[in-house]
This record gives structure tokens, C-alpha cells and sequence, in this order.
């Protein structure tokens, strides 16, 4: 579990799911800081792309942005470590400050924060439970007891109705869920690098089930990588193998970060 809320860091624990060695330990809930989708600067993605001409189309569009190769070892030099948040890669020195997704003309750039309803955040959470949690000494069974209702509370967390049938933009990483031969054609765009693979999952409200067109696939090269997608978000909760979703998209307009 990874809080959805820009640099909060809280200690209590979070069920794991889908890890390959079997943890099911809690894990440090203050692994991922908040995302931003930078979807909103633009880049040139190649002469002759008009990605507003494209935006109703489910097509893939490269951004060439200066980023890290995300299919390298944790051992290689700018890779990513398994529980990165999406805001590292692009907003990290090796990316550049120019490192966003092609703006997709009517398409509104948002960033998972946004997808948290109001008062749910991690650190809202928190707070809501800080004064116990400084009443009692540490350790003690009085605070596993507040933590595990922090827990439920977090697990909880609904998404927001604001966003329901939204033409968004958002950026993340890719958990595969449906493959035709090699290719992906159904993910779920998540806010960190593997999650629900070799990390535990997010909450629903960051975990966006999505159906690509009829056509298209992600090779699993790219689903490596940082990806971006733009369509209509559905506020609808969604059991899959992986995790719970709390939204889908169907059919967007997609592409992938690549290095230069």
C-alpha cells in the first residue's frame, strides 16, 4: 500500500498483494509520495503528430522524453526500484525538466492525488488518529489496535464522484492483466513501479482499470515503462486479479515514455 498523498509518511501497516514470494507481512504505508501526472507542458512527440486531431482515437503516441530506462536492474545506474512512484521518473534529474506527456487537446491533466476523495487522504487519515497514537507508548496493543483501524479506514477510501465520466489525463505504471499472444491489452495504470506484481497494491481510489480499443496493445517492453493515458474515467469499483480498481477507462488514447 502506498499513501496517495504528496510526501506523507505514516508507519502503519498495509496488506501486500500478489507478491511473488508470498509476503503478507505489513509493509511501511509511507512508500510513495504523491503523483503528478505532468500532462500539462507538453513535448514534441514527432513532426507530423497532431494529438488533438488523434484525441477521440485509441492510439498510442510516443512521448520522446529524456527518461531513465525503467527495464534495467535495480543494481543499474537511474533504474527504478520496485515501489517508485511515477513522479520520480519524471521529474528526476535524468529526465529533465521538460519530462511530461503530450497534452491531448480536451482532455483535462490530472494527478492521483485528485482521484482521493476529499478528506481521505493518507495524511487527513493521520491526523484524524495523531493525538491517540501520541497517548500511548509504543509498541503497546493499544496501538496495533489504532493502527488497524487506520488501516480500515485507509482500505476504505473512497474515490471521488467529481471525477466520475471526466475526460482525464494521467500518467503511471502498468500492472498486466489481459494479454492477446505477447501484447497487453488490459492494465492496471498504477501510481508506482510494481505494484500488485512485487508491491503491494494501492487503494482503490489510485488503481484505474484500463481497456484498451479493440486493435491496440502495449507491447511488454513499454509496460516496463512510464505510460500515460487519456480517456473518460468511470468512478466504478472493479475486482480483478490483481487488486480492486475504483476506476476504468476504456478505449484511450495512450503512449509510453521513452529515452533518447
Amino acid at each position: 500500500m502506498t499513501l496517495a498523498s504528496s510526501l506523507c509518511v505514516l508507519s502503519f501497516t498495509a496488506t501486500a498483494c500478489g507478491s511473488p514470494d508470498g509476503a503478507g507481512a505489513g509493509v511501511d504505508a509511507g512508500v510513495v509520495a504523491g503523483v503528478d501526472a505532468g500532462a500539462g507542458a507538453g513535448v514534441d512527440v514527432g513532426a507530423g503528430v497532431d494529438i488533438g486531431a488523434r484525441a477521440d482515437d485509441a492510439t498510442e503516441i510516443v512521448a520522446e522524453v529524456a527518461a531513465p530506462p525503467t527495464h534495467a536492474t535495480s543494481d543499474s545506474p537511474g533504474a527504478l526500484q520496485y515501489g517508485d512512484p511515477i513522479t520520480d521518473l519524471l521529474s528526476s534529474p535524468a529526465a529533465g525538466a521538460e519530462a511530461s506527456a503530450p497534452t491531448v487537446a480536451g482532455f483535462r491533466a490530472v494527478e492521483w492525488n485528485d482521484l482521493i476523495a476529499p478528506g481521505l487522504s493518507g495524511e487527513e487519515i493521520y491526523e484524524r488518529y495523531r493525538e491517540q497514537i501520541e497517548a500511548v507508548k509504543p509498541g503497546s496493543p493499544k496501538l496495533d489496535e489504532i493502527y488497524a483501524e487506520m488501516n480500515d479506514d485507509y482500505d476504505a477510501a473512497s474515490v471521488n464522484p467529481a471525477l466520475n465520466s471526466q475526460k482525464i489525463q494521467l500518467a503511471g505504471f502498468v500492472a498486466p492483466l489481459t494479454y492477446d499472444g505477447e501484447k497487453i491489452t488490459e492494465f492496471l495504470l498504477v501510481p508506482y513501479f510494481g505494484a500488485c506484481i512485487h508491491v503491494p497494491p494501492p487503494p482503490l481510489n489510485q488503481v484505474v482499470v484500463i481497456t484498451l480499443a479493440e486493435g491496440d496493445s502495449l507491447s511488454l517492453e513499454d509496460s516496463w515503462g512510464a505510460i500515460w493515458v487519456a480517456g473518460t474515467l468511470d468512478a466504478g469499483v472493479t475486482d480483478t486479479d490483481l487488486a480492486t480498481a475504483g476506476y476504468s477507462i476504456a478505449g484511450p488514447v495512450f503512449g509510453t515514455y521513452t529515452t533518447q
